[in-house]
């Protein structure tokens, strides 16, 4: 007989999964992650997790859902009245952003990376067209920008920014933090007005 829960607990249990999915995926990696190993990290039957996400691909998707979201709640913080926010300001906002904490970059492999842009679940998130997508409704709100933004331009340096990431073990260790701080200062300043 199928297990019924309550709206309450199909969220505690589907934040649980997410939890433990990340954790699952920075020990194994998500190709190499099964289903049956994400059910079992919350203590439920491989077949109960369909009843919360209906394949992998989904699960990851909503985990790059969640970092998406707390960017943006990140930014809409610092928002000031208006609803705008000052091009320096950003400028803060996004290097906050890309955190071990925040930066979906910073727990996936580069495999993973591979295995999210051939799964149908998951590849939109790496299209041109979500990244420029997305500048366009970032840069609505600020100020002290110029109008004739080439936003696959811009939207070249995010990606550049977690390609570092994502590949940061190649890097010397103790100027990556400054080469990314780079990278994003040369992409603010090409923003400005």
């Amino acid at each position: 007989m199928p297990v019924i829960f309550t709206e309450d607990q199909r969220e505690e249990i589907k934040q649980q999964i997410r939890e433990n999915a990340i954790k699952c995926f920075e020990k194994k990696g998500v190709r190499k992650t099964t289903v049956a190993e994400l059910a079992d990290s919350v203590g439920i039957a491989k077949g109960t997790f369909y009843n919360f996400y209906q394949s992998k691909g989904e699960l990851v998707a909503d985990i790059l859902s969640e970092f998406s979201k707390a960017s943006e709640m990140q930014l809409r913080k610092k928002l000031n009245k208006t609803g705008r926010i000052h091009i320096d300001k950003l400028f803060k906002v996004y290097q906050n952003v890309f955190r071990p904490e925040t930066a979906f970059s910073y727990h996936f492999s580069n495999d993973d990376i591979a295995w999210m842009q051939e799964t149908e679940e998951t590849k939109i998130f790496f299209a041109p067209e979500y990244g420029i997508r997305t500048a366009k409704l970032l840069f609505e709100h600020v100020d002290g920008i110029r109008s004739d933004i080439d936003y696959e331009y811009i939207v070249n340096f995010a990606k550049l920014i977690n390609l570092m990431i994502e590949n940061r073990k190649a890097f010397c260790e103790d100027a990556f933090d400054r080469n990314i701080k780079s990278i994003m200062q040369m992409m603010m300043d090409d923003l400005k007005s």
